[in-house]
C-alpha cells in the first residue's frame, strides 16, 4: 500500500535511448512511454513528478561507451532532478516522515537502478528509492535545485576524503565546470581566509571563479600546458590537495613538483577520456595504475584516487544545511524546455558551460 495525492497517468513524455552514441544524437522523444504506476512502488520507494532535471558529465561519458547489453534499453537518461512526491511506498510514513505527499524535494536516481530498470529523469515521473531524496533547501528556487545534489554531495564527500583544514592550499582543476563551482565553494569555506583555493578555467569564466571563492584563478588556454605552468609558478608552494574535476593524466604525472609529499590527488572527472570502449579501457588502466603501481616500478609517489560519490541523505542534508546558511550557491549556465533537450546536450557536449544545464520538464 502507498499513501497518494493524484493518479498518475499510463503514460509520459520521456527522452529515452536504445543505443550507445553521442546523447544529442542517440535519444528521441517518447510522447507516451509508460508511467510509473503508485500500485507498483516498492515499500521504501517514491514516486515523484519531475519539474527540472539536470545532465551528469559521468553518466553522458557511460551513454557514449556502455555497451548496451549492460542495461534494460530503452532507457531514460539523466539521474539528478527536482520534483514533487505524488506517492510514497508504505515504508516511508514510519522511516522518512519528512517525505510526506505533497513535498518538494531533490534527488539522485541511483545507477543501479538506471542500469537494471532503465531508470532516468528525462521524464515526467520517476519512482525511485528514497535512499537519495531530500526536502529542496529553502530560499532555492526549482530550477537551481536540480541541479545541487548531486555535484553538492560529491564536493562534500571529496574534502572529506581528503581532509581539508583551515590554511591549506587546493588546486581545483575545472573550476568552472559544474562539479567545480561547487568544488571552489566547499574547498574554500573548509580552508577560510587562511589558506587558498587555486582554480583553472578560461578567461572568460575567472571572474565567475573568483565571485564564488577562487583565491586565484589560472585560465588553462592561454597557460598550456598546464602542467608546465604549474611547475614553473607553485614549485616553491606546492599544493596540499588537487582536484581534478576534468580528468587530465598528464596533471597528475607531473604532479611532484606541485603537490606536497603526503599531498593528495583526486580525481572526478573523465572529460579527457575517448568516448570509445578502448578509450574507457585506457582511462580504467590510468586509474588502477595511478593507485597501486609502486614507485620502483614507475608509479608517481603522490597518493591518488578517483571518486564517484554516492549521494545519500546525510550527505543532502548536509548540502541543503548549507545552501540554507548562505555558503552554497547554484551557478545555473543555462535552461532548456523539455522539447530542446537534444540542443542542450549539444551545449554540453560543447565542453564550454559554466555551471550547470537544467531542463525544465513541466510545472
Amino acid at each position: 500500500m502507498s499513501d497518494s495525492i493524484a493518479n498518475v497517468p499510463s503514460t509520459m513524455r520521456a527522452w529515452i535511448y536504445s543505443q550507445k552514441g553521442r546523447p544529442s544524437q542517440v535519444i528521441r522523444l517518447d510522447p507516451a512511454f509508460p508511467a510509473p504506476s503508485v500500485s507498483s512502488l516498492q515499500a521504501g520507494e517514491v514516486l515523484v513528478k519531475i519539474t527540472h532535471a539536470t545532465f551528469n558529465a559521468g553518466n553522458t561519458l557511460l551513454m557514449q561507451a556502455l555497451p548496451t547489453f549492460l542495461r534494460k534499453m530503452p532507457a531514460i537518461p539523466e539521474m539528478e532532478f527536482c520534483g514533487t512526491i505524488l506517492a510514497a511506498g508504505s515504508n516511508i510514513a514510519s522511516s522518512r516522515p519528512e517525505l510526506a505527499v505533497g513535498t518538494v524535494v531533490i534527488g539522485m536516481c541511483p545507477l543501479g537502478e538506471m542500469f537494471r530498470k532503465g531508470r532516468g529523469v528525462l521524464a515526467e515521473y520517476l519512482a525511485t528509492t528514497a535512499e537519495a531524496v531530500v526536502s529542496i533547501p529553502r530560499g532555492i528556487s526549482t530550477t537551481e535545485a536540480a541541479g545541487i545534489g548531486g555535484v553538492g554531495c560529491t564536493a562534500l564527500q571529496v574534502t572529506d576524503l581528503l581532509g581539508l583544514k583551515r590554511g591549506q592550499s587546493v588546486l581545483v582543476n575545472g573550476g568552472s565546470a559544474g562539479s567545480g563551482v561547487m568544488m571552489v565553494q566547499v574547498a574554500k569555506y573548509l580552508v577560510g581566509e587562511t589558506g587558498r583555493v587555486v582554480a583553472t578555467c578560461s578567461a572568460a569564466n575567472a571572474e565567475l571563479v573568483r565571485s564564488i571563492g577562487a583565491d586565484e584563478v589560472i585560465d588553462y588556454r592561454v597557460n598550456h600546458p598546464l602542467y608546465d605552468y604549474l611547475i614553473t609558478h607553485y614549485a616553491t608552494q606546492r599544493f596540499d590537495a588537487i582536484i581534478d574535476c576534468i580528468g587530465i593524466q598528464e596533471l597528475y604525472l607531473h604532479s611532484p613538483a606541485y603537490l606536497c609529499e603526503g599531498g593528495k590527488y583526486l580525481n572526478i572527472g573523465a572529460y579527457a577520456t575517448k568516448t570509445t570502449l578502448a578509450g574507457v579501457f585506457q582511462w580504467t588502466w590510468n586509474q588502477y595504475a595511478n593507485r597501486f603501481c609502486p614507485v620502483w616500478l614507475g608509479g608517481i609517489p603522490r597518493w591518488y584516487m578517483f571518486y564517484s560519490a554516492t549521494p545519500d541523505v546525510p550527505t543532502l542534508n548536509r548540502v541543503r544545511q548549507m545552501v540554507e546558511e548562505g555558503h552554497l550557491k547554484q551557478v545555473v549556465d543555462s535552461v532548456w524546455e523539455m522539447e530542446d533537450v537534444k540542443k542542450a546536450y549539444e551545449r554540453m557536449e560543447s565542453k564550454r558551460t559554466r555551471g550547470k544545464i537544467i531542463i525544465h520538464i513541466q510545472d
